[in-house]
């Protein structure tokens, strides 16, 4: 199973567990060991590394564990206007959003407390998206895969750089639309307003009791009694974007593959030109064998966060995996200079050099390892690794072996 995620309870006890932002793996998934910082330039340069010096302190903030310092980033009053947009304004509105603030007051503690101590988060960019600053940060959980976050930044009224917002890869939406979602359980049934909380069409009287019996087993932990009830639902209801992406989270909590790959399939078939969800959709096509999507899925991945290392070396796995080495090395070698300090991008490249014949950029590879990052590789033990046959019978190889650096 590759989705990692944090079941996002939806009552307002739980809605602290909706800030545990969900990791969404990659069977082609990398850990980062550390990335340089990459600026998205344009006209507006010098606005944008401010919002990039305010990205870096956000990051530096929950990587610490320093909840009091997201807190204070945090700008909660923007985050949830940004929930309660279009609202209309009665008792039960005012106190969802008494109670949701109460909530946030805890983001940080929370927000820290999983991110921190579950995977590495570097900085990948600041750049621009319809006309909001968006700070860009991988998630990285080694060998379990990495997801993406952007961060929403605008200046409060006292100009300061703070998070209004910010955009889970894994789930495929914002934060503050989970927050809206929470309010279908929070306020007296209204199908009207309910239909433009959840932007959904399908919205009836019996669509929301549908819709609270799926969040209550979920909610449960029952996820194997959601997966039963998913298959008696209304089509209306079952290929609904919201109950679509969560059926995927929800088969993969359950461990359940052969739904958790149905789910996925039809994600695809239903929302495959979603870039937002492009991260999810690899892992389908790859065990899919179905590489052109593949391709096409990370390249709108890298359009939509403006592009990054790791979306390099993920398609130069894909590549591998179809024994195209060409293009292969060409992606693993802009993996690694894009970010010298990606670790893993040297593996692939040291991997697909040997496969290709290129046993000069194998060698080079060797060397930045053990320079780079404090390895001591044996010529004599490489020698009886299996694929390296040929490599170590090379001319190449045998100087490498006895010091001599060309």
């Amino acid at each position: 199973m590759s989705l990692i995620i944090a079941t996002h309870k939806i009552t307002i006890k739980c809605l602290l567990a909706a800030l545990i932002i969900s990791v969404l793996t990659s069977c082609a998934g990398t850990h980062s060991q550390g990335l340089k910082a990459q600026t998205y330039i344009n006209e507006e340069t010098a606005v944008i590394d401010k919002y990039t010096e305010a990205g870096h302190k956000i990051i530096k903030a929950i990587s610490q564990g320093n909840a009091d310092s997201f807190n204070t980033a945090l700008d909660k009053t923007s985050l949830l206007d940004r929930a309660f947009h279009g609202m209309p304004q009665n008792i039960h509105i005012t106190r969802a959003r008494l109670q949701m603030s109460t909530v946030l007051d805890k983001a940080g503690i929370t927000i820290t407390e999983n991110l921190a101590k579950r995977s590495k988060l570097t900085f990948v960019q600041s750049r621009s998206v319809k006309e909001e600053h968006r700070a860009l940060v991988r998630v990285d959980m080694g060998n379990k895969g990495l997801s993406y976050i952007d961060f929403i930044l605008d200046k409060d009224e006292n100009n300061t750089i703070r998070i209004v917002d910010w955009y889970d890869y894994a789930q495929g939406q914002l934060y503050s639309e989970s927050l809206r979602q929470a309010l279908v359980f929070i306020l007296p049934r209204d199908n009207t307003l309910f239909a433009t909380i959840l932007g959904e069409a399908w919205i009836d009287s019996n669509s929301i009791e549908r819709f609270s019996e799926l969040a209550q087993l979920a909610q449960d932990n029952n996820y194997k009694e959601w997966i039963e009830q998913y298959k008696t639902l209304p089509e209306h209801l079952k290929y609904s974007r919201t109950v679509l992406v969560t059926r995927v989270l929800i088969a993969s909590a359950a461990g359940a593959e052969p739904e958790y790959r149905s789910a996925l399939k039809d994600v695809s078939t239903y929302l495959g030109d979603d870039p937002s969800l492009s991260l999810m959709l690899v892992d389908h096509y790859l065990n899919e064998r179905d590489y052109a999507s593949a391709h096409r899925s990370l390249n709108r991945l890298s359009e939509y966060t403006g592009g990054d290392a790791a979306i390099h070396l993920l398609k130069a796995n894909v590549y591998l995996t179809e024994k195209d080495y060409t293009e292969s090395l060409k992606y693993a070698q802009m993996a690694v200079k894009e970010d010298y300090g990606f670790e893993d991008a040297y593996w692939t490249l040291l991997a697909v050099s040997i496969y290709s014949h290129h046993y000069d950029i194998a060698v080079s590879t060797l060397r930045d390892l053990e320079r780079q990052f404090g390895y001591e590789f044996d010529p004599s033990r490489l020698a009886r690794v299996k694929g390296y046959e040929k490599f170590a019978s090379s001319s190449i190889f045998a100087d490498w072996q006895y010091g001599i650096v060309p």
